[in-house]
């Protein structure tokens, strides 16, 4: 297992659960874990983490959070650190700012043979999922599982927590979450006709889709999660029937997914202007 681990994602929540494992997974003891920001992490201090043994964990951590903050200093004591990282240490840093870290001697860290890149959202996103499953004593479908990452594709991790929670409770003590249960239960999506209306959308009809996304808004329901239902229906159409044409929908889902995660648009005016590009393009 990787000792070195690189968390690149907006999504603060996200990086704080995924490091959270990362430490379980090395069974790292919680007071044999430093924690610092990127802004504030002075060399003397990083250098006595790195090589400092625990004497209460058999594994140490060293978190360093907002990594494109630090002074070139640090940096270059982390790409000399990992010419040959002792298995005892555990480094794990984290940015929400993924342009930064392709600047100067960050360009050098990212590149690391040694550094385990945590950028794809929707692996993680799996993992996590898995994970939680497995600490509550549930069971989940694979169809359930990519039904829920696609939902959650640009959500925060403290929400995905949420209705995992809720999806866990109602399939009780070795119980099993399905399609059925996601659709009914997270985040009310079949109660707000979301399915429907991307029916309406795959049939082109679009005076009844626009009626439905006005009444869908009404209902207060995350346009994330709509945008994410609308990524699970084109993959499965696109499993189901064969057709490349579908990957054309999916891929500009994928980019107004990505102008939401840069903040280049907000989610309701891409929710708005997608609905209208799918209508009308002809994509499939």
């Amino acid at each position: 297992m990787n000792s070195i681990h690189l968390i690149v994602s907006k999504d603060n929540s996200y990086n704080t659960a995924l490091t959270k494992r990362l430490v379980g997974q090395h069974a790292v003891k919680s007071d044999a874990v430093d924690v610092f920001e990127g802004k504030t992490i002075e060399l003397q201090q990083l250098d006595n983490a790195l090589y400092t043994d625990s004497l209460i964990s058999r594994t140490r951590a060293i978190v360093i959070h907002n990594i494109e903050h630090m002074k070139p200093d640090a940096i270059e004591a982390i790409i000399k650190f990992s010419d040959s990282p002792p298995e005892h240490i555990l480094l794990v840093m984290t940015s929400e700012n993924a342009d930064a870290l392709k600047q100067n001697k960050f360009e050098t860290l990212h590149s690391l043979k040694t550094l385990k890149r945590h950028i794809s959202l929707n692996q993680t996103t799996y993992s996590l999922i898995q994970d939680y499953i497995k600490s509550h004593n549930t069971r989940i479908t694979r169809a359930a599982v990519d039904m829920l990452v696609s939902i959650f594709e640009v959500s925060t991790w403290g929400i995905v927590e949420n209705e995992m929670n809720k999806l866990s409770t109602y399939a009780g003590n070795n119980g099993v979450i399905d399609e059925n249960a996601v659709s009914e239960l997270t985040f009310n999506l079949n109660k707000t006709d979301t399915f429907k209306f991307v029916n309406e959308i795959l049939a082109h009809k679009e005076k009844e889709a626009l009626k439905d996304l006005k009444g869908i808004k009404e209902t207060g329901v995350d346009n994330i999660m709509v945008i994410g239902a609308l990524a699970w229906k084109f993959r499965q159409l696109l499993i189901r029937s064969n057709n490349e044409d579908f990957t054309k929908g999916i891929r500009l889902l994928y980019e107004y997914n990505l102008n939401i995660r840069k903040g280049k648009i907000s989610n309701t005016i891409a929710l708005d202007k997608l609905t209208i590009e799918l209508l009308r393009a002809k994509l499939y």
